[in-house]
């Protein structure tokens, strides 16, 4: 057992050491590969390049009003810590970096720097996991970025940046925060159900799709297996089958999409009894 444990912790180490060198590699292209990568441009309008995944992470040591859990900085909290150091290192923060929020920001503008002007990313607020009674729960919540921060650093260069705001639909002020996001901009709105304990079928929730068909604001949902960012641990509710009421609301109302990512689902699709819907409507 403990010959499984340390041959467990040398791999993660070794993961977070391979994430972390990227760091280092700021050099320029060379000359072929640079030219290469020009060339693929050729033809194309860069103004109609959207990435539409790209998070934002801090501690709030820049006053972002970001968080982590305690354990991703607790060493005696392995696991954690070394998730820290892969997602830190793969972020290309280094782990001296004096604000983890500055370093975070300014690593992500660098590289979109390095595309074509008119190319664009949104960022994504993330919210912390509630409990059934719309409590915010801390302790399920593997990280938090505040919608007003996603929306700060997308405001301070909108040529590069828009933002997409993550408001947990069992909050007691669910709505006015999807109003307040509306009008502050947001172009669509982040759910990991999994991480966050949302379940999509859950028919308090319907206020909150109509609001968005209403609004024809796009609803992004990540399903299937989720590991990079256990939080609540509630594996069963990225079923798949549970998109089935956002969608029909969308349908019946001819309002909001549904974009939805799904990963490795046969964990969910095999237990049963996770699910009793039927994926009848289409995305």
């Amino acid at each position: 057992m403990m010959c499984c444990a340390a041959a467990l912790g040398g791999w993660l180490a070794g993961q977070a050491e391979a994430a972390e060198s990227p760091v280092a590699s700021a050099a320029p292209l060379p000359a072929e590969a640079a030219a290469l990568l020009g060339a693929t441009w050729q033809g194309l309008d860069p103004e109609a390049l959207w990435d539409a995944h790209a998070h934002l992470l801090g501690t709030g040591d820049a006053g972002s009003g970001c968080r982590v859990h305690p354990h991703l900085q607790q060493w005696w909290h392995p696991v954690e810590s070394l998730r820290r150091r892969v997602i830190m290192g793969a972020a290309g923060v280094p782990a001296d970096a004096p604000s983890v929020d500055r370093a975070y920001v300014a690593r992500l503008q660098a590289l979109a720097g390095d595309f074509p002007t008119g190319a664009r990313w949104l960022l994504y607020a993330f919210d912390s996991a509630h409990d059934e009674r719309g409590n915010v729960r801390p302790g399920w919540s593997t990280f938090h970025v505040p919608n007003a921060y996603a929306a700060q650093v997308a405001a301070a260069d909108p040529q590069r940046f828009a933002w997409v705001a993550s408001i947990h639909p069992y909050g007691e002020d669910a709505l006015a925060q999807l109003d307040a996001a509306i009008a502050g901009g947001a172009l669509a709105i982040k759910w990991l159900p999994s991480a966050m304990n949302i379940d999509l079928q859950a028919p308090r929730l319907r206020p909150f799709y109509d609001r968005l068909a209403a609004a024809n604001l796009p609803l992004i949902v990540h399903g299937g297996e989720e590991k990079a960012v256990p939080g609540a641990e509630r594996d069963a509710l990225g079923n798949p089958l549970l998109f089935d009421l956002a969608l029909k609301r969308r349908v019946s109302d001819g309002g909001a999409r549904l974009s939805a990512s799904v990963f490795d689902t046969r964990a969910q699709l095999a237990r049963p009894g996770v699910s009793t819907v039927s994926p009848s409507a289409t995305v």
